[in-house]
């Protein structure tokens, strides 16, 4: 009889304990995936196109080569310019750091310069410099010469872009393409930026035209002009 009674009161108890216990909890559910949705293009009456390059660089050289007949093309109708990337540590001309050394941060100097003086030059001197004097900057005296005689024969005042270059005057405008490059995180040669977007596609001048004219409010009639599809050639890379 004690028996019976101690067995009635335990399951009294364990019936006071299920009706206690809260139940399990069931499992969280996974969170949603972030959504993919790329940003719209943004877009503009005349497209602000930054081409961000070391001027030593064999891929920057490269997207110099395939931009120049888009420039062409749409010059008058895009905001083209080329951008160089290098860090300005003092208030000297050899006081900027370039990762292919100080003759590379001397021409973008030199290039920065001439664009600013002689802008109607300035893709003349950098399709020679890139044809002729690049394959010569392993020899200070050979690239000295080219980078020379390439300004004399498009007119370009030696003297005037040296001044340039070696004083306060080329670091500002060496400062002002570090601050952009730090403004877009730019760190590799090329990097393309259309409208504050960065670019990442083919380099032909067919691509990069196409990547222009898709940031126009109304593209120009001269989107419809096909343009060579073929990359240029390079070796080596740039940081």
């Amino acid at each position: 009889m004690a028996g019976l009674i101690l067995l009635v009161a335990i399951i009294a108890i364990f019936a006071i304990f299920l009706a206690t216990t809260p139940p399990a909890a069931s499992p969280a559910a996974p969170p949603a995936a972030p959504s993919q949705t790329p940003a719209a293009t943004v877009k503009s009456a005349s497209p602000v196109v930054e081409l961000f390059v070391m001027s030593f660089c064999p891929f920057g050289t490269q997207a110099e080569t395939a931009m120049e007949p888009v420039v062409n093309l749409l010059g008058s109708e895009a905001q083209i310019s080329v951008r160089y990337i290098a860090t300005v540590q003092g208030t000297t001309a050899d006081s900027v750091s370039s990762l292919h050394g100080p003759a590379e941060a001397q021409e973008d100097l030199r290039q920065l310069c001439i664009n600013k003086y002689y802008p109607g030059q300035f893709w003349p001197y950098l399709t020679a410099f890139i044809q002729n004097c690049y394959p010569k900057v392993q020899n200070a005296t050979l690239l000295g010469a080219c980078q020379g005689s390439t300004m004399q024969a498009l007119g370009i005042d030696t003297q005037k872009i040296g001044t340039c270059a070696t004083g306060g005057e080329g670091l500002g405008l060496l400062s002002a393409d570090e601050q952009a490059s730090s403004q877009y995180g730019v760190q590799a040669s090329p990097t393309l930026i259309i409208n504050g977007q960065p670019y990442d596609g083919d380099r032909t001048p067919e691509a990069y035209k196409e990547a222009i004219c898709s940031h126009f409010e109304t593209p120009p009639a001269e989107c419809s002009v096909n343009l060579s599809a073929q990359a240029v050639t390079s070796t080596g890379g740039c940081g």
